[in-house]
């Protein structure tokens, strides 16, 4: 009697036997370190959803204490909103909101005639923001501003220069040399000073401030005449 043959179906069946009696045994050899990776895996995704949830609160918590500092800005409680706007930055530090409140810090103090204060919020300011970022020329000319009410002219013509070279906008570039020139002009240097001004009325003929541009020139010119007829 010849040998019987083995079909295809049962060459599979004896395969697929065979695989899984092998599978079986590998979870049973493995069965702690695959608990181990589950559980690792489990936790893993808890963990970062932990993070993000923190993330969104943090987010949030911070939006309502720049809300609430504004309020105190807008009201021109200065003193206070200053404080708040310090206290934002510190607690949500890395936080969009933190950036702004530095700036915010530095304004608030500056409207309240806190100069020393000013100074250092609006130097960290500085030194946080990129210098891409629409906030810098803000704090440059903040800084500029606040050494000027210092009696520190030589810094304010710095930071003058520094915030006309970072200034995108007409509006921006137009308010900072206006200030920039008068300046220069309370630092004995007329001639700087009206090159700036005469630049405000060549380069921008259609800006709305140019009666008032033209009367600051007329003035330096004459604070020039009476400084050479004093000599």
């Amino acid at each position: 009697m010849g040998k019987k043959r083995i079909t295809k179906k049962q060459l599979k069946e004896d395969a697929f036997v065979s695989s899984a009696f092998e599978a079986g045994h590998y979870v049973q050899q493995n069965l702690t370190r695959i608990i181990i990776g589950i559980v690792g895996t489990i936790a893993l995704i808890g963990l970062v959803y932990l993070f993000i949830n923190y993330r969104l609160e943090r987010a949030e918590a911070a939006s309502l204490a720049l809300f609430q500092a504004q309020a105190l800005y807008m009201n021109g409680q200065y003193s206070l909103a200053g404080a708040d706007f310090e206290k934002l930055a510190e607690d949500y530090s890395g936080t969009p909101e933190a950036e702004k409140a530095i700036f915010f810090a530095g304004d608030s103090y500056y409207n309240a005639g806190e100069y020393d204060q000013a100074v250092k919020w609006f130097e960290q300011c500085r030194d946080v923001l990129s210098s891409e970022d629409p906030l810098m020329v803000n704090c440059l000319a903040g800084l500029a501003a606040t050494h000027e009410q210092l009696k520190n002219l030589d810094q304010t013509i710095e930071f003058y220069r520094q915030a006309l070279e970072v200034a995108s906008y007409d509006y921006q570039k137009i308010e900072i040399m206006r200030d920039y020139s008068h300046v220069l002009s309370l630092a004995g240097k007329n001639a700087e000073a009206l090159e700036l001004i005469n630049r405000i009325i060549v380069d921008y003929p259609d800006n709305p401030r140019t009666g008032e541009i033209i009367e600051l020139k007329a003035e330096m010119l004459a604070k020039a005449t009476a400084a050479i007829e004093g000599n």
